[in-house]
C-alpha cells in the first residue's frame, strides 16, 4: 500500500500535515462497536475518527526532524476523553509514530484503570502482530533494552515498516515514576523519533503550584521554583527533540489561564463533542432540574452541625435507588446500577455514613424477611411516594409498584454491595463491577476526578461548596456521563449553594467553549486568545497557586459600555464609518425622532429605531473594530454575551439611537460633536452629554430602553486635552469624524466576568 501525501495550496488549511487512516484506528473503532448492521463504521464512529484526525494534523509531522508543540484537548466530564486519546494513539501508529507516553492517574487505582483501558482498546492481549510493545511505569535495564531494540528497528533499512513496533508507555503521574522514566530514556538515541506525550487530567498535579509564589516574589515564569511533577514533566519533554505534548482535560481553567510563557501553556486547542446519549451539566441542571434535589441545611454534616442519625434525605435517596435496582432487575438490565455517597473528604464522615447505610440495609432486610405482615405493609407504603417520584421521570416504562415490592425489593436491598472507597484502611481498593449488579459506594476524593462509577443513578453529596473552584467542583460530578437510556432513574442530592453553583458552571463552560470554537475550527494559535470568560462571583476559576498573572472581576449588565478610544487605530476609522453608514442606510426607514420634551435643543434630539438584535449584531456590532486593549476585550465579551442571549431568545429586539441626528428627505443626517481627550491624550474624557434642567433633557446616559440592548451611535471631532485639533505630520486634522458606540446591557442579560488583562511577562 502506498501512502500519498497531499500538499494543500497556500492558505487552504492551517493544519501541519495530512494523517493517514490505517488499520489501527479502524480496528479500534470497530472494536468499540461503532458499526452499522453491515459491519461498516457508522456515523458516530466517523465522528470519532474525524475529531481524532483534527487533533493529529496539529501534532508534529512524523517525517520532520524536530517538533515541540503543546496542545489542549477539552472534553466534558465523563464524556469519553479516554476513547479520544486511545484513538489518537492508534492513529499515531498508523502514521509511523514510534513512541507514545500516556501520563495517567495520580493514584495507583486510576493509573491502572487507564493502563487496562488502553490495553483492552488496542486488543494487545488478543493479537500477535507485534505492532505494539507496552510497558507500565518502566524503570529497569531490561525495560530500557526492549525500548532500544524496538527503536533500532525503525532505523534499520532492512526491517520492513510493518514489522516495526510502536513503544507505548503508561506512567503514573507521580514524581518518582516520572523521574525513573526520564533517567531510563535519556541515555537512548531519541533524535528523529516522533513522539506523542499525552497528559490525562492535565489540569491536575501537572501545573506549577509555585506559580503564584513566584509572581509574588517577582520571579519570571520559567526561572522560579517549580513543583515536583511540573518539573518532572518538563524534564521528560526535554529529552525528545520531536514530540507533541497533548493535555487532555474536561476542566481546562488552569491550562487556559496559566501564563502564556509557561512551558505548559498550550499553543493550540481542540474541542471534543460527546455522543448522542451524553448527559452533562445542561442535561441535569438546565433541561431536567427535577432530577436535582436540595438537601436541607440541617442535614449537611459539619463541625457546627453534628448529625446523630441518618438524614431523612439519605433514607429517601436509598428508597429511590432500591426501587431503581428492582426495576432494572425486573427489566433484565445487564448493566450495573450504582449509588454514590460523597459526604466529605474526611474519612471519619465516610465511616459514619457507611455504618448508617449498612444498618439501614440490614434493618430493611430483616423486616422484609420477617413474618410481621402489618410492619411490612407500613414499610412498603413508605415506598409509595418515592415510586411516584420515579414515575414522573421514568414514565410508563417503570413497572407497577406491586411488581417492584416483595422479593424484588428484598433482593435489591439485600444483594446490593456497600463498599467504602478511600485510604482509611490502607490502599484504596478497585471495584469489580462484575461481582454484583448494584453497588452503594461511600467515599470522597477517591471517587473524584477520573474515577468511573458504572451505572451511576443516585448521587448523595452532602458537602459544602467550600472554595467554589470551578474545576474541583465540576470534577466531583461523577453523575455526568452516557445516561440517556436511563436518565429518568437518576437523582442527585446536593446542598442548595452547590446546586446554584453547578447552574453557573454550566453557563461558564458553554461560554468557554464558544470563545474557543474559532481557535479550534481555524487552528488559530491560542496565545492570541483573550483570557476572559463568564464566571459568577460565587465561584473561583481554579486554585490560585497555579496562576501567575492577576485575575480581575467585572460585571457587564445594567450599565453602559463606552468605547474609550475609537481613534486608537487611525486606519480603522474609515472602515468603521463605512460600516455604520451601510447599517443606517439599510434600516433608514425604521428610524424616527425620539420623543422628548418640546424644549429640547437640536443637539438633544436623536433618531431611534427598534431593530432585531440579531440584525444589529450581524450588520453593526460584528463589523466594527476597536483596538485599545481594554476596549477590545470588553467589546468582545459584550458581543459574546449578546450572542448567547440571541441563541436563547431569537426574537429579541434592540433599540438603536443615532445621537444628535435628524431625517431629511429620508436620509439620516448626524451632527458631529466635539470631544476632548484626557491628559494622557489616550482616551475620551466624557462621551455623554449631561442633563439640562431648562430643557428637561435627562442626559445621554438615559437615552435607552432599560430592558433591551440599547446602542448609541456617536460621531466625534476628537481634540487633544487642551482643546486643540490633533494634526498629522503635514498639518492635516486627523480626527474630524470618528464614529463610536455606547452599548447598554440590561440586567437580565448581564454576566460576571473574570479576566487577565495581560497574560505575558
Amino acid at each position: 500500500m502506498e501512502t500519498i501525501d497531499i500538499n494543500p495550496t497556500s492558505g487552504e488549511s492551517s493544519h501541519k500535515w495530512h494523517p493517514y487512516q490505517g488499520d489501527e484506528i479502524e480496528a479500534l473503532i470497530k472494536f468499540k462497536k461503532f458499526v452499522d448492521n453491515s459491519g461498516a463504521i457508522n456515523e458516530a464512529g466517523e465522528k470519532v475518527i474525524g475529531e481524532t484526525f483534527r487533533i493529529m494534523e496539529m501534532c508534529g509531522n512524523p517525517k520532520s526532524s524536530l517538533n515541540n508543540d503543546t496542545g489542549l484537548v477539552i472534553g466534558y466530564v465523563q464524556s469519553g476523553k479516554t476513547l479520544s486519546f486511545t484513538s489518537l494513539t492508534a492513529l499515531a501508529n498508523d502514521n509511523d509514530y514510534r513512541f507514545i507516553i500516556i501520563i495517567a492517574g495520580t493514584s495507583t487505582i486510576l493509573s491502572q484503570q487507564s493502563h487496562d483501558r488502553v490495553r483492552k482498546d488496542l486488543r494487545l492481549d488478543d493479537r500477535y502482530d507485534r505492532k505494539w510493545v507496552i510497558q507500565k511505569n518502566p524503570s529497569t535495564a531490561d525495560d530500557r533494552s526492549t525500548i532500544r531494540l524496538k527503536l533500532e528497528q525503525w532505523t534499520d533499512p532492512t526491517v520492513p515498516k510493518n514489522e516495526c513496533s510502536t513503544v507505548l508507555i503508561t506512567v503514573m503521574k507521580h514524581g518518582t515514576h516520572l523521574r525513573k522514566l526520564t533517567n531510563m530514556l535519556k541515555v537512548l538515541e531519541l533524535d528523529g523519533v516522533p513522539t506523542l506525550i499525552i497528559d490525562d487530567e492535565s489540569d491536575q498535579a501537572s501545573m506549577n503550584t509555585r506559580a503564584s509564589a513566584n509572581a509574588n516574589e517577582g520571579i519570571a515564569v520559567n526561572e522560579g521554583e517549580a513543583s515536583v511533577i511540573y518539573r518532572r514533566i518538563y524534564e521528560l519533554r526535554a529529552i525528545f527533540p520531536h514530540h507533541t505534548f497533548l493535555q487532555y482535560t474536561a476542566t481546562p481553567q488552569a491550562n487556559l489561564f496559566i501564563n502564556i510563557m509557561d512551558r505548559l501553556s498550550p499553543n493550540f486547542i481542540k474541542l471534543l463533542t460527546p455522543g448522542a446519549d451524553y448527559t452533562g451539566g445542561r442535561s441535569f441542571f438546565i433541561d431536567n432540574p427535577q432530577l436535582i434535589r436540595a438537601i436541607p441545611a440541617t442535614e449537611i454534616p459539619s463541625n457546627q452541625n453534628v448529625l446523630s442519625e441518618p438524614p431523612a434525605s439519605l433514607i429517601y435517596a436509598l428508597k429511590i435507588f432500591s426501587l431503581g435496582v428492582a426495576a432494572g432487575r425486573l427489566l433484565n438490565d445487564e448493566n450495573n446500577r450504582s449509588m454514590m455517597v460523597h459526604p466529605s473528604r474526611l474519612t471519619d464522615t465516610h465511616a459514619l455514613f457507611l455504618t448508617w447505610i449498612r444498618n439501614i440495609q440490614n434493618s430493611w432486610t430483616l423486616l422484609l424477611e420477617s413474618r410481621d405482615i402489618d410492619e411490612i405493609d407500613i414499610f412498603l407504603n413508605s415506598f409509595t411516594q418515592p415510586y411516584y417520584d420515579l414515575r414522573e421521570t421514568v414514565g410508563d416504562k417503570l413497572p407497577i409498584l406491586s411488581e417492584l415490592t416483595g422479593n424484588r425489593l428484598l433482593h435489591a436491598i439485600k444483594h446490593t454491595k456497600v463498599k467504602e472507597l478511600n485510604a482509611r484502611i490502607g490502599k484504596t481498593e478497585s471495584v469489580n463491577w462484575r461481582e454484583f449488579y448494584s453497588f452503594i459506594l461511600v467515599g470522597g476524593q477517591a471517587m473524584d476526578r477520573g474515577f468511573t462509577v458504572e451505572g451511576l443513578t443516585v448521587t448523595y453529596m452532602p458537602r459544602s461548596l467550600a472554595t467554589g473552584q470551578v474545576d474541583t467542583t465540576l470534577q466531583r460530578a461523577r453523575f455526568f456521563g452516557y445516561k440517556g437510556k436511563y436518565l429518568g432513574y437518576c437523582r442527585v442530592w446536593l446542598d442548595q449553594q452547590t446546586i446554584d453553583a453547578y447552574g453557573e458552571i454550566v453557563q461558564h463552560g458553554e461560554d468557554v467553549r464558544e470563545r474557543l470554537l474559532e481557535y479550534d475550527v481555524n487552528n488559530k494559535n491560542l496565545n492570541s486568545w483573550d483570557r476572559q470568560v463568564v464566571l459568577n462571583q460565587m465561584l473561583n476559576l481554579t486554585r490560585p497557586n497555579v496562576i501567575y498573572n492577576t485575575l480581575y472581576r467585572d460585571y457587564l449588565g445594567d450599565e453602559w459600555f463606552i468605547v474609550k478610544a475609537p481613534h486608537d487605530t487611525y486606519k480603522l476609522i474609515d472602515e468603521n464609518r463605512s460600516n455604520i453608514a451601510a447599517f443606517l442606510s439599510k434600516h433608514a426607514e425604521s428610524f424616527f425622532t425620539d420623543q422628548g420634551d418640546p424644549l429640547r435643543t437640536d443637539d438633544q434630539k436623536h433618531l431611534v429605531a427598534t431593530i432585531p438584535l440579531q440584525a444589529s449584531m450581524n450588520s453593526l456590532l460584528n463589523l466594527l473594530k476597536f483596538t485599545l486593549e481594554s476596549d477590545s476585550q470588553t467589546y468582545s465579551s459584550i458581543r459574546a454575551l449578546i450572542m448567547r442571549h440571541i441563541n436563547n431568545a431569537n426574537d429579541e429586539a434592540s433599540q438603536v439611537y443615532v445621537i444628535n441626528s435628524r431625517k431629511e428627505s429620508g436620509q439620516i443626517i448626524q451632527t458631529i460633536r466635539d470631544r476632548r481627550l484626557d491628559k494622557s491624550n489616550k482616551e475620551i474624557q466624557q462621551l455623554f452629554q449631561g442633563s439640562n434642567a431648562k430643557t428637561n433633557y435627562p442626559g445621554d446616559r438615559f437615552i435607552r430602553n432599560s430592558n433591551q440592548v440599547s446602542i448609541q451611535i456617536h460621531r466625534l471631532h476628537i481634540k487633544d486635552s487642551n482643546g486643540a485639533d490633533v494634526l498629522d505630520d503635514n498639518g492635516n486634522i486627523i480626527y474630524q469624524d470618528v464614529p463610536t458606540l455606547a452599548i447598554w446591557l440590561p440586567q437580565r442579560i448581564g454576566k460576571d466576568l473574570i479576566r487577565q488583562d495581560d497574560n505575558a511577562i
